[in-house]
């Protein structure tokens, strides 16, 4: 078993050397579609917490008319909770629809400070469903029906579309490389298939002709996921200073992500060699 290891290390480094430049570039064209894989899912892991908000509920705000008195207001919203049940309705106190009147136009500050304005009772609608609140559009004591849009959700919407997107786009990457290595096997045993029927007809196992390609592959796949990390590492440090500038939360990668992509880097060549090889063996016994 020593022996065919060593066998192999010593003819998988003779192709190496004789296909450097192939096997450099095997190396980045692995590690690139990894590293941006892993940039990939670092940002699907970083939207998770916005795409949530997709399914938060908005808040709706009705005015009322002014001449309702307090006890009219509460049977009002004492029977829309009855007709809508999916519905969570609080009434805003004038004290702070005063601030926010203040918070949003400073320039009624003194006015409402004046005690000459009235100002009219607020609900809040707390709904799933915003444009349900359309039917109280018409209502003799609605004054009127505030933004049914919220931007939360179409936030939450949006990064949930992107961060679909970007997983998808992160398969299909790492399809890609495995692809690449299987193609690059596939070559080398065309280049050296006189080699390997000779070694046949001498009565060499398997393992023999097999350990020299997968040890060939194996090393730039080492190769390529250490890049791949460093890549994503370098990657994500620019998107999270670009993010802080635009006053969004910083983002990292993810232990587990790195694991993955050194793992990513090895295996998936490595699997990708070993079906190329069967196949290859396969298609020689049965010719």
């Amino acid at each position: 078993m020593a022996a065919v290891i060593r066998h192999a290390f010593a003819e998988g480094l003779i192709v190496l050397r004789e296909r450097a430049v192939i096997s450099v570039i095997l190396a980045l064209a692995l590690g690139v579609p990894i590293a941006l894989a892993g940039v990939g899912l670092t940002l699907h892991y970083w939207l998770g917490p916005v795409a949530e908000l997709s399914g938060e509920r908005s808040s709706v705000a009705v005015l009322l008319h002014p001449q309702m008195d307090s006890g009219e207001r509460r049977r009002w919203i004492a029977d829309l909770a009855t007709d809508h049940p999916d519905w969570t309705l609080s009434e805003v106190s004038s004290s702070d629809l005063a601030e926010r009147l203040q918070r949003w136009f400073p320039y009624l500050e003194d006015l409402i400070d004046s005690g000459d304005a009235t100002l009219p009772p607020l609900v809040e609608i707390l709904t799933d469903n915003p444009d349900s609140v359309t039917e109280l559009e018409g209502r003799a004591e609605v004054l009127a029906i505030g933004p049914r849009s919220s931007i939360q959700q179409t936030l939450g919407r949006v990064a949930r579309r992107l961060a679909l997107i970007v997983g998808i786009v992160s398969f299909v990457l790492l399809v890609v490389a495995v692809l690449l290595a299987a193609v690059w096997v596939h070559l080398e045993l065309y280049r050296h298939s006189d080699e390997v029927i000779i070694m046949r007809l001498v009565g060499a196992t398997e393992g023999t002709i097999r350990g020299p390609f997968l040890v060939a592959v194996a090393i730039p796949g080492v190769v390529a996921g250490i890049l791949s990390v460093v890549g994503s590492l370098v990657t994500v440090s620019g998107l999270s200073k670009l993010a802080s500038v635009l006053g969004l939360s910083a983002m990292s990668v993810p232990p587990s992500i790195l694991v993955l992509q050194l793992a990513a880097g090895v295996f998936l060549p490595l699997l990708a060699a070993v079906v190329t090889l069967a196949r290859y063996t396969t298609d020689a016994t049965e010719d």
